[in-house]
């Protein structure tokens, strides 16, 4: 009887620190092809091995995750199929994913139906950044060439908006911008001041900067104190309140991670070890809608449909769960998921296993291909856990999760619930006023700064009849700049807010 279950077999990471010049400026493509390799090799299946990829997915480049975004220096026109010529593959089906960072996950889910299903006989997922060489090399002056033209089909599922024209008007548009507003709001809710909230953060990502050190793939591999991330400083400085530069993922990074993947009878036709297996248990996918039409800025519904539903559907709780990487782009997207799964923040468990996107290296939307990556590598050496993978893409926007064990599911292939986005599609949204006058109290906020200088005041705030708006500070109010920046609550403040197209403008009394 044909056994199909999916697994992954093998995986591989590349990171470059070397100086940038002309010849050793490698493109992400380039960075991508050398952690296939290494996933190739580490599969311990022979020569041919490349030979039986009938998929290639290659995860979105940052530079084009924006309608119309491009890189300086030019790039393929098939990427999945430039990385397929570099390792000597000939795929039936060449994939370029969508943006965000749950990409990988979401590829892993994907792949592991159509194996089940005889449809993939062996994928490869794979995805790398060069933008600190690109950033370098745009500093240095150099000329590089990553344009790349190369035949056939590709499957390119394109980039899309994850924003309104309305919350565009507002700088809600950049991560930075966006998600200290769930901080803020969070915070709040859990009634902490400011500074006990950024001692709070300072401590938790710590932990993930010390497991980021001894990673020999990451990009920034230093241990950053908790009294050195509550610190503002030149190397520290303001990015937008209550974040500081290492409070965020960062993006200067070269880096590319691969995934392989085939059913239980290839492995046995290919001579891969079983010491190699590592099997999904269960996964699951739910997309999230626009910031602004979220009614509560400091839960992720998606998140505590995912995360919950993956555990239920194999009758486990995260107290069974040994192996964990939360994606954490910002210390709120790692504490909404503790508190969606019930888990303490402060728990004796690593919540890492690169060492997170601010100190491994925010790998646009391939960071969890380096997650998925090392905690199979880890699943191996522990046979008998259980690990858990969180993938988020834009703000909280798209939500990917899996459970692996080396252990054989009961039930292969096993999405939790496979009318998750309709039981999410049938929650509230709130409606958002365009125009906006009148009395109203600020819901959450944050203070977005450029080049150390305070440049905008985000306000998202009730009306009293409880309509929600969206508003900014104006440009010259320096007295409502002091007071976003300050240590006193916001959040539950009065204020005044009126339109002027196309924004709502707030003042404080």
């Amino acid at each position: 009887m044909a056994n199909l279950t999916p697994i992954l077999v093998a995986s591989g990471q590349y990171v470059f620190r070397d100086a940038v010049t002309v010849d050793s400026a490698m493109s992400p493509v380039d960075i991508a092809a050398k952690a296939a390799e290494v996933a190739l090799t580490t599969a311990n299946a022979g020569d041919d091995l490349v030979s039986h990829i009938d998929t290639i997915a290659f995860i979105r480049g940052f530079v084009d995750s924006v309608p119309g975004g491009a890189g300086p220096f030019g790039m393929s026109n098939n990427v999945p199929r430039s990385l397929a010529k570099r390792i000597g593959a000939r795929p039936e089906r060449a994939i370029y994913g969508r943006e965000g960072g749950h990409s990988p996950q979401r590829f892993v889910n994907e792949f592991a139906e159509k194996i089940a299903a005889g449809e993939m006989s062996m994928g490869l997922i794979a995805g790398a950044e060069a933008t600190g060489i690109m950033k370098q090399a745009l500093r240095a002056g150099l000329a590089l060439d990553w344009s790349e033209e190369v035949e056939g089909s590709l499957d390119d599922r394109g980039c899309h908006w994850l924003f309104t024209e309305h919350e565009i008007a507002h700088g809600i548009t950049f991560p930075t911008q966006v998600y200290p507003l769930f901080e803020n709001a969070w915070r709040a809710r859990h009634g902490l001041s400011v500074t006990e909230h950024r001692a709070l953060a300072s401590r938790l990502f710590a932990k993930f900067s010390e497991v980021a050190a001894n990673n020999p793939y990451s990009q920034f591999p230093v241990a950053r104190s908790a009294e050195f991330l509550n610190t503002v400083s030149e190397e520290n400085y303001w990015v937008a309140h209550p974040h500081t530069k290492w409070m965020v993922a960062q993006d200067a990074v070269n880096q590319g991670a691969a995934l392989l993947m085939c059913s239980v009878d290839k492995a046995v036709e290919l001579g891969i070890p079983e010491s190699q297996w590592i099997y999904l248990h269960s996964y699951a996918d739910v997309d999230d809608r626009f910031v602004s039409a979220r009614p509560d800025l400091s839960v992720s519904e998606s998140m505590k449909l995912t995360l919950n539903g993956v555990l239920d559907a194999v009758g486990k709780s995260i107290t069974d769960v040994e192996v964990i990487d939360i994606y954490s782009c910002f210390p709120i997207a790692v504490l909404a998921a503790c508190e969606s799964m019930g888990l303490d923040w402060n728990t004796d468990k690593t919540l890492t296993v690169t060492g997170g996107l601010p100190f491994f290296g925010g790998a646009g939307n391939s960071y969890s291909t380096h997650a998925i990556a090392s905690l199979t590598d880890k699943l191996r050496e522990q046979p008998a856990e259980f690990g858990l993978i969180t993938a988020n893409g834009g703000f909280l926007s798209k939500q990917s999760v899996g459970l692996y064990s080396a252990q054989a599911p009961d039930v292969a292939c096993q999405n939790a619930d496979a009318e998750m986005q309709s039981t999410f599609d049938r929650t509230p949204e709130v409606d958002v006023v365009i125009e906006a006058n009148g009395i109203a109290t600020i819901e959450t906020y944050t203070l977005v700064y450029k080049r150390g200088v305070p440049n905008l005041g985000i306000v998202v705030g009730r009306l009293e009849d409880g309509r929600r708006f969206l508003a900014n500070t104006a440009a010259d109010d320096h007295d409502a700049f002091a007071i976003l920046a300050g240590d006193d609550e916001v959040v539950g403040r009065q204020v005044t807010v009126s339109h002027h197209a196309p924004q709502n403008i707030v003042r404080f009394s």
